[in-house]
């Protein structure tokens, strides 16, 4: 082969190495995120202190009530913010597990979501008993002994819209929630109360946003490619 053809098909070869990535980024392109910040509006309870006395492994540790968290410029956190109509075709599988962990007596994360069907894991990083009582509404869903050093449980909800509540009966100031979306377009706010929700394709959404407290709203956003859409969200205080 002569150096000029060598020539050719390296350039043949770079070609086709790449043409999946100019793929990629013009897909990429199309999408965009959806920023924003739930405020309270109104004044939060307090936080008060958890009493962890009754076990001397949970004594040890100190806690505060983090049912309502809101940081200095009014940002709530834990607010569940999750796409409820707008998408287009078959949502993309949820990756991965989500893991709810026992740890210093009490649930963390506090909020989680679950896409319906995926993986739960709960553990028990404490050197003390605990047992999973989880609810929907009044309702038992399961109730099970988690003795300190065993495995996590593996469970999977399978219905969309549903709010898992997870509580201890041996420490009844513990509390978590697993809220059950339908699809992996959703976000939990953080310490500030802003949220980020990316790969969404351009067009018009309904949005929910669900606290523990303050119960759940919706928004209506338009996303346009290749730029951030902005929604702040308000929560009045009960």
């Amino acid at each position: 082969m002569t150096r000029r053809h060598l020539a050719l098909a390296s350039l043949l070869g770079s070609a086709i190495a790449l043409g999946p990535v100019g793929a990629d980024v013009a897909s990429a392109a199309e999408t965009a995120s959806l920023k924003g910040t739930v405020k309270l509006k109104g004044s939060p309870p307090k936080p008060e202190d958890l009493n962890m006395k009754s076990d001397p492994f949970c004594a040890k540790h100190t806690a505060k009530d983090t049912s309502v968290v809101v940081g200095p410029k009014g940002g709530l956190k834990n607010v569940v913010v999750h796409v409820v109509k707008g998408l287009e075709g078959a949502a993309p599988a949820a990756s991965g597990d989500v893991v709810l962990d026992q740890s210093g007596c009490v649930y963390e994360p506090r909020v989680a979501v679950a896409v319906a069907g995926q993986q739960v894991l709960i553990k028990n990083s404490d050197q003390t008993l605990h047992n999973v009582h989880t609810y929907k509404g009044p309702a038992t869903l399961f109730n099970q002994a988690q003795p300190q050093g065993f495995p996590p449980l593996k469970k999977k909800f399978a219905k969309s819209g549903d709010v898992v509540k997870f509580k201890c009966d041996v420490h009844p100031w513990m509390t978590g929630w697993v809220v059950v979306v339908d699809n992996p377009f959703y976000a939990v706010t953080g310490d500030d109360g802003s949220f980020t929700i990316d790969g969404l394709a351009p067009g018009k959404y309904t949005i929910e946003y669900w606290h523990e407290k303050y119960g759940a709203q919706t928004a209506d956003v338009e996303v346009k490619a290749g730029k951030p859409a902005a929604l702040n969200l308000e929560v009045v205080a009960k």
